[in-house]
C-alpha cells in the first residue's frame, strides 16, 4: 500500500509517495517543480493553474512508476486562499501573502476589534500576512468576486476541490486565518460578521484524518489513478511536520526550518493569556488533537535572499558547502541583526540591509559572503534563545532539548549554533518531516497503522537522527547577554 504526499511551500514543490515495508517507513521523490508568485498588475499572485498542473503530474507519475496508491494528503503553506463561484469555478489566481495589499491594515483593523479580543477569540499572532487582512483588504476595495463567490477554500482545501469536487475547509490550515475560535475549533461569527464577510464563504470544518472523497472521473482518466482515495491531513505544513516528531515526554520544543522558523511546544489547549499575546506567540491547529503554542519567525529567509542576490550579480549557482566553509572560517560573534525587523521585509537589497541595521546598532558590520552568512545563521541561533525563553515563561514547563525539522535542519551549522545558543540538545534528521507526517496521517486514516504512537515508533525506526550537544556554551551565553536587549528593541 502506497501513499502520495503532496507537499507545497512558497517557492517549490514536490510529490512524495511513501509506504510502509517491514516496519520502517520509505520515501520517494517523485515530482518537484518550482512554485515562484507572478506579478502582475501590480499585485503578487500564485499561479494556481500550473501549480494545479504539476500535481495532476506528480499523480501520474506515481501510477506510471507502479504504486497502487491508497491515499492522497495534500499540505501547503498557511493563510492564503481562492475563491470558488456556485458552479465550482475559480474566480481568480489567489493571491501571494508577499503581496502589499494588506500593508497597514492592522492598524485600521482596531476599528472593528481590538488586538486583545482578536487574540483571545482566535489565539493567533496578529500578523497582516493572515486570511482576516488579506480578507479585509478585498472588503475596503470593494472586490467584487466577494459578491459572487461560494465559497473560500485555503490553498489545500482549493487542490482538494479541484481533485475531488468536494469543497471542505481543513481545520489546521483554517487556523491559521485568524478567523477560528481557538477553543471550539469552529468559525468565529464574532470576527466574520464584524469583518463584513460573508458567512456563506465559511465552509464546514474537516479534521486531520478524515476522508474528503475520491479523485473526480476527470482527474481519474487524465492521471490513471482509480479509486484513489484523498485524505484530509494536517493540511497546514507545520502541523504535519511537527506531528511526524517521534519525541516522548514534555519538556521538548519543537523548531521547524524553512524560510520561516516556527518555534513552539505542543499543548492540550490554547494559551491565551495576555503574556502569550504580549510576547506575539500562536496557537494553530496540530495533528492528534494537539495546539502548536509557536512564534512564527522569519527564518531562512535572509540568507535565501542573499544567496539569490550573489546568484544574480555572478550569473552561476551558489556552491552551499563551499559558502558554509567560508562561513565556518569567518571571524565568530560580530554584528547580529533580528530577523523580524521589518526592514528585512522586501529590502531592494538584504545585504545593504542587513549592513545597515548593524551600522544603525553600532555593531561590526559583515564584509563578505562568510561574515554576511554567519551574521544570519547566529541571528537565528540568538533569536530562538530568546523565543526559548518566552515559551518557558507562557507554558510554565521547563524546556530541555529541542527537535528541529524542515529543509532547514540539513544546516548542521544552524543546528550546532542553535545547540550551542540554547544550551541543549538539538535533535535533526526529519528533513521531510511534512512528507512523513502527511503519509503517516493518510496511514493511520486508511487504517494501517493504528494510531500517532504506533506512527511515531514506526518513524523512529526509519530515519537516521542526529543529536547537536552544546559547544562554548559560556561564551554563547556572553554573547546573548550582550545582544538581548538588541531583539527587544526591534520587535
Amino acid at each position: 500500500m502506497a501513499y502520495l504526499a503532496i507537499d507545497l511551500g512558497a517557492g517549490s514543490g514536490r510529490a512524495i509517495v511513501g509506504f510502509i515495508e517491514n516496519g520502517k517507513l520509505r520515501l520517494e521523490e517523485i515530482h518537484r517543480f518550482v512554485n515562484p508568485p507572478v506579478e502582475m498588475g501590480g499585485t503578487l499572485y500564485w499561479n494556481f493553474l500550473s501549480l494545479f498542473a504539476d500535481i495532476k503530474e506528480g499523480i501520474r507519475l506515481s501510477i506510471k512508476k507502479g504504486y497502487q496508491l491508497q491515499g492522497i494528503g495534500v499540505d501547503t503553506w498557511g493563510v492564503d486562499y481562492g475563491l470558488v463561484d456556485n458552479s465550482g469555478k475559480l474566480l481568480a489566481n489567489p493571491v501571494c501573502y508577499r503581496d502589499k495589499r494588506t500593508t497597514g491594515l492592522s492598524q485600521k483593523m482596531t476599528e472593528i476589534i481590538s488586538p486583545e479580543k482578536l487574540f483571545s477569540i482566535t489565539g493567533i499572532q496578529q500578523m497582516e500576512i493572515n486570511t482576516l487582512f488579506q480578507a479585509y483588504s478585498q472588503i475596503l476595495g470593494q472586490d467584487k468576486s466577494l459578491q459572487i463567490a461560494d465559497r473560500l477554500l485555503f490553498m489545500p482545501d482549493l487542490i482538494n476541490f479541484f481533485l475531488t469536487g468536494k469543497a471542505f475547509n481543513e481545520y489546521t490550515i483554517a487556523s491559521t486565518s485568524q478567523l477560528l475560535h481557538a477553543h471550539e475549533k469552529a468559525w468565529s461569527e464574532e470576527i466574520i460578521v464584524g469583518l463584513g464577510l460573508p458567512s456563506r464563504l465559511m465552509g464546514k470544518i474537516v479534521f486531520p484524518g478524515e476522508p474528503i472523497g475520491k479523485l473526480t472521473k476527470e482527474i481519474e482518466h487524465e492521471t490513471g489513478a482509480l479509486g484513489v482515495k484523498v485524505f484530509s491531513v494536517g493540511s497546514h505544513d507545520t502541523a504535519s511536520a511537527i506531528g511526524a516528531i517521534p519525541e516522548e515526554g514534555d519538556d521538548w520544543a519543537f523548531l521547524s526550518s524553512g524560510t520561516w522558523s516556527l518555534l513552539g511546544k505542543l499543548s492540550d489547549n490554547p494559551i491565551l493569556d495576555n503574556k502569550a499575546l504580549e510576547h506575539d506567540f500562536t496557537n494553530e491547529g496540530g495533528v492528534n488533537g494537539k495546539i502548536l503554542f509557536m512564534r512564527n519567525i522569519t527564518g531562512l529567509w535572509l540568507l535565501q535572499r542573499l544567496v539569490a542576490e550573489w546568484e544574480n550579480e555572478e550569473g552561476e549557482k551558489t556552491d552551499y558547502d563551499a559558502l558554509l566553509s567560508k562561513t565556518a572560517s569567518s571571524q565568530p560573534f560580530g554584528g547580529v541583526v533580528d530577523p523580524d525587523n521589518a526592514s528585512f521585509n522586501h529590502p531592494e537589497s538584504m545585504t545593504e540591509a542587513i549592513r545597515q541595521f548593524c551600522r544603525q546598532t553600532q555593531q561590526p558590520i559583515p564584509s563578505d559572503k562568510g561574515e554576511l552568512a554567519r551574521c544570519v545563521i547566529e541571528s537565528l541561533a540568538l533569536k530562538y534563545r530568546t523565543v526559548l525563553d518566552k515559551i518557558a515563561q507562557c507554558t510554565g514547563k521547563p524546556v530541555n532539548r529541542l527537535h528541529m525539522v524542515g529543509g532547514g535542519s540539513r544546516n548542521r551549522m544552524l543546528a550546532q549554533y542553535t545547540a550551542n545558543a540554547l544550551n541543549m540538545q538539538v535533535t535533526t534528521g526529519l528533513t521531510e518531516g511534512t512528507a512523513v507526517g502527511n503519509i503517516m496521517q493518510q496511514a493511520i486514516g486508511y487504517g494501517e497503522v493504528k494510531d500517532w504512537r504506533e506512527g511515531h515508533s514506526i518513524i523512529r525506526n526509519s530515519f537516521a537522527f542526529e543529536t547537536f550537544s552544546p559547544e562554548n556554551s559560556e561564551r554563547w551565553a556572553s554573547f546573548f547577554a550582550q545582544k538581548e536587549t538588541l531583539f527587544k528593541k526591534n520587535r
